[in-house]
């Protein structure tokens, strides 16, 4: 796999761990690198920058996301609108920004990415604002994927549960930890296979699914 790979959320955690997989050929945009995904302005300016040099990217992947474990009737307006802010906001104008240069270049692969059980048909009372936020992801995903896969690119999203790093909320994860039948926490080499796969040719018939890696967690 040598094309090249447009990190947009890289600086920390799984991003950062999907980025140092593949140094030689991706890119990564946060906020620190000047690129703030929230803002369409800014990734339109990036992305001219970015296609003049490599053109339309394989793989776009998209891990932006704060999270905010909040019971939904003592969650504040500020904290509602930066969730969706931060996790459909910054989905939508990125793949806006970057996605019709892949369907002009007919051929690629947008990885998006959601949580664990987000996808399900039930509530959340640890974190319902942000879960209603990645079901939000995860239904433009899947438009999305019926949208550009007439011109060769796939969309799938990334569902992981419990996933220790140096930015991740641990005292929810080991609270929880218990739930999860493998017996640990995930990290983030436990997400990577799987975006391997999705980048790779045995997953060319593949397109709006979403794909759990939560060691079996029973939320």
């Amino acid at each position: 796999m040598r094309d090249p790979i447009l990190v947009v959320g890289g600086g920390q955690g799984i991003g950062k761990a999907i980025a140092e997989a593949w140094p030689d050929r991706t890119t990564t945009w946060t906020r620190h690198t000047g690129v703030d995904a929230t803002d369409p302005a800014a990734l339109r300016a990036a992305f001219a920058g970015y296609q003049s040099k490599h053109g339309a990217p394989f793989a776009l992947i998209h891990t932006v996301g704060d999270f905010a474990e909040q019971p939904l009737l003592s969650t504040d307006r500020p904290t509602f609108d930066h969730l969706f802010a931060s996790n459909v906001a910054s989905a939508f104008h990125t793949v806006q920004a970057i996605v019709p240069a892949m369907v002009a270049a007919r051929r690629g692969r947008v990885v998006l990415f959601a949580a664990a059980g987000a996808d399900k048909d039930r509530g959340m009372l640890r974190a319902p604002v942000y879960f209603a936020a990645k079901a939000a992801v995860i239904q433009l995903a899947r438009s999305l994927a019926l949208e550009v896969a007439p011109a060769g690119v796939t969309v799938n999203v990334v569902a992981p549960g419990l996933i220790a790093h140096e930015h991740s909320h641990r005292e929810s994860q080991q609270r929880l930890a218990a739930r999860v039948p493998l017996g640990r926490l995930g990290t983030p080499s436990d997400v990577l296979g799987l975006v391997a796969f999705l980048l790779g040719d045995g997953s060319t018939y593949l397109t709006g699914q979403v794909l759990t890696v939560d060691g079996g967690l029973q939320a």
